[in-house]
């Protein structure tokens, strides 16, 4: 497909390839992006997070009647019970009774990283970094092979 638009220099071949790379390019830069940054997140809560305590999970609590449950975590920080109730709802391999490993931030006892609980977050966040990496990718081979402009 040789034909140019009119009044351009551009052919709708040339036209297609940039909309294509262009659209797989945001969305492997923002799928990049949003990985990364919960990466980034879950790392500086995690470094923030110094002090250590053993906790349990407590009970499973079920999610606006699916089958999807999130965790209650029960542990003592400075002889005060307390709860933590999972942000991440899906199966995951916890059990009623299971110990966890609690980190929390000393300064705001608030800021709560429990590592199996992260575990579920970590696997998201590389499954979108993975994706923007495959959506660039796309992009740019499209965009070299088909527009050859590199």
């Amino acid at each position: 497909m040789t034909a140019l638009i009119p009044m351009t220099n551009i052919t709708f071949a040339q036209l297609f390839v940039a909309i294509f790379s262009g659209t797989f390019g945001l969305m492997g830069l923002t799928f990049l992006s949003v990985g990364l940054g919960i990466i980034f997140a879950q790392n500086r809560k995690r470094t923030l997070c110094t002090a250590y305590t053993e906790g349990v999970v407590s009970a499973m609590q079920s999610q606006f009647g699916t089958n999807a449950l999130r965790a209650v975590y029960s542990f003592s920080i400075e002889g005060k019970e307390m709860q933590y109730i999972s942000n991440y709802s899906g199966m995951n391999d916890l059990l009623v009774g299971q110990a966890v490993h609690v980190y929390y931030d000393p300064s705001r006892i608030g800021r709560i990283y429990i590592e199996e609980d992260s575990l579920q977050l970590r696997r998201f966040s590389r499954m979108f970094t993975i994706l923007g990496g495959i959506f660039l990718a796309v992009a740019l081979i499209v965009a070299v092979v088909l527009l050859g402009v590199l």
